[in-house]
């Protein structure tokens, strides 16, 4: 099936969309455009640049330097497979001038009212009690740290074996029986470590889970 090995886009381009190979199920990919980004439209942190390897017309790179690091994005359920348990994935790259990543950050995955507004709740009330475990550096740069925070459970890692060479992160799963309303608000963020840089971002992935 032509879908399965090409995405095409939808939404203004803003939106891939494919079939699962081994189900035949729904499966987007939503541009960096279209996520939250906090300050994402302040050229001094984030600069948005073309990328050849890229579904999309533009990524966002962090380029400057960030304390508070807050990607949110949202997908109507009535656009999933019924039947279905969902995951999603940050989609990214790490630039030859990465740093600060190295500290865990929050991933959700959470139902949200259809037209939700993302500052109701806040960032800080919606991830409340959600512990730091997902860390945007490959594991191999972290080992050390991780001997030396025991504080840290189930740490969480990119998946490098993406075909198309990008890293992805897990946010975290959701089933659609399909007869739910509203949307699905997926998050990453890390808001209390140090300045972060060198993140590049193409979007966040949304297709069934594997059994």
């Amino acid at each position: 099936m032509a879908l399965c090995d090409n995405p095409v886009l939808i939404d203004e381009g803003y939106t891939s969309f494919s079939l699962e190979k081994w189900s035949g199920k729904k499966c987007y990919m939503i541009a960096a455009k279209r996520l939250r980004i906090a300050w994402g439209d302040t050229p001094r942190y984030w600069t948005w640049k073309s990328v050849t390897e890229s579904r999309f017309k533009e990524a966002a790179e962090l380029s400057g330097q960030v304390f508070w690091l807050e990607i949110r994005g949202r997908i109507e359920k009535r656009m999933l497979s019924p039947s279905t348990t969902y995951k999603a994935y940050l989609v990214y790259k790490l630039t030859q001038h990465t740093y600060g990543l190295n500290w865990a950050a929050v991933v959700t995955v959470c139902a949200r009212a259809y037209g939700f507004d993302y500052e109701c709740p806040g960032l800080k009330e919606i991830t409340a009690g959600i512990k730091s475990t997902a860390f945007l550096a490959p594991q191999r740069e972290i080992d050390g740290q991780l001997a030396r925070n025991k504080k840290i459970k189930k740490a969480k890692f990119p998946n490098e074996g993406r075909a198309d060479g990008w890293l992805e992160m897990e946010l975290g799963e959701f089933h659609y029986q399909g007869d739910e309303d509203g949307e699905l608000e997926m998050i990453c963020c890390e808001i209390r470590g140090s300045s972060k840089s060198g993140l590049l971002v193409q979007g966040i992935e949304v297709r069934p889970k594997r059994r």
